[in-house]
């Protein structure tokens, strides 16, 4: 049996092979570039060192995207491959060298290493159904970490340019927007009046702007202690990062379409074991997992994307450990201290069905009442809303293996 450990990187990986004796195959790591050329020549190193595939163990870190095309032209070529948990090959390469040396060479040496010692857990590859659920899942969060980023920019120049607005108006309601990109500053409204005011909310449905706070406005921006200075820069900013504002609300809308779209279409499929067979079932199973009072298409798709087939935890237990839902120990003899949540697992995911739970403790009549049982046993709010967190998770895992609406007199059955 031969052992190729890979550290992957952007523009090429590096190499190094050994056979079950640790007997280094190749006498030194070598790299491949990242392209066409360079996975060809990988695989024509691979098979002058032996023709039958089954005999490589081919294992590389799941670190970000870079290996993605690598790992799957592998696997389209016959090859076992292993994706290997970073955590896990750091503490692997602490343990054997007894110091932190990290480079190329010895990290895909160390990879080669841990294949052969068989200690690994391997990791999960997402199937292109899954994956494209991710990447638009992801490609949304990001979006929304850059939006807020837009607004902060916005109201630092606001709390300069006409502080007296915020208290006014959110400036990032509709009305609150037109307001900024008409008059991005105080000084801006000294050519105006109540009827130019009011002429913006004519086109836009739904707001409740009149003429007494047209007027409240004007003498605001009367009253406002802005010098004016640098007043059409910071105009011109101010319009400048609306409308970056304003591109990013119009691509989150078509992030969430196409997400909805994936969601409802029924694409996901799981695997469901019956009488010994798998099962392939698709039917009702977004529907199912909205059954639950107090989860929407946002959870759904975080805890999917994140996650990916839940079929593949074997037991409840495993999920949520992926998720990092349990608290850190520390014992030593009789003593046992209980810390913070494991920072460890799903961030994305755990952060999500935090909040779910807290929409459930207003719609989930269950779950509100594990919150209040948790308190009265006295459990602090964020410890209630963990517990709920975890439970929500349970639900869900459960609903998502057997394909079955929500039923709280099974989920909260006594034992």
């Amino acid at each position: 049996m031969y052992y190729i450990g890979i550290d992957v990187a952007k523009s090429f990986h590096v190499v190094s092979a050994i056979d079950e004796n640790e007997v280094k195959v190749i006498s030194k790591p070598f790299r491949v570039d990242n392209s066409n050329d360079g996975f060809s020549k990988l695989l024509r190193i691979l098979d002058s060192i032996s023709k039958e595939k089954s005999q490589f163990l081919i294992g590389l870190e799941a670190t970000g995207i870079y290996g993605e095309n690598l790992l799957e032209y592998l696997i389209s070529n016959g090859y076992s491959v292993k994706l290997l948990n970073p955590f896990q090959t750091t503490r692997y390469r602490e343990q054997i060298t007894m110091k932190k040396v990290k480079n190329d060479n010895i990290d895909s040496l160390v990879i080669a290493l841990f294949l052969k010692d068989g200690k690994f857990s391997s990791g999960y590859v997402t199937d292109d159904e899954y994956q494209s659920l991710r990447t638009l899942y992801r490609n949304q969060i990001s979006i929304q970490k850059d939006m807020k980023d837009v607004k902060k920019r916005i109201l630092t120049q606001i709390t300069v340019t006409f502080p007296e607005f915020e208290g006014f108006i959110n400036p990032f309601t509709i009305s609150g927007l037109a307001l900024l990109d008409k008059y991005p500053t105080a000084h801006h409204y000294k050519r105006s009046s109540v009827d130019r005011i009011m002429k913006l909310f004519r086109h836009i449905q739904g707001n409740n702007f009149n003429q007494a706070k047209a007027l409240k406005l004007l003498n605001l921006s009367k009253e406002s202690i802005y010098s004016g200075k640098a007043k059409e820069a910071r105009a011109i900013a101010i319009r400048s990062s609306i409308r970056l504002l304003k591109l990013y609300m119009s691509e989150l809308d078509i992030l969430e379409a196409e997400i909805n779209s994936l969601l409802d279409s029924k694409g996901l499929s799981i695997t469901v074991e019956e009488a010994g067979v798998g099962i392939q079932k698709n039917d009702n199973l977004i529907d199912n997992l909205k059954t639950i009072p107090g989860v929407n298409n946002k959870t759904i798709s975080a805890v999917i994307s994140e996650c990916g087939d839940l079929t593949r935890f074997p037991t409840i237990a495993k999920f949520i450990g992926y998720l990092g839902l349990f608290p850190t120990e520390n014992s030593s003899g009789n003593s046992k201290r209980t810390g913070h949540l494991s920072k460890r697992g799903s961030a994305k995911a755990k952060h999500v069905l935090y909040l779910s739970a807290s929409s459930c403790l207003i719609h989930n009549q269950q779950l509100k009442q594990l919150y209040d049982t948790k308190r009265s046993q006295g459990k602090s709010k964020k410890e209630g809303l963990v517990a709920v967190s975890r439970k929500l998770a349970t639900i869900i895992y459960s609903i998502f293996k057997y394909n079955t609406p929500y039923d709280p007199n099974r989920v909260f059955a006594k034992s």
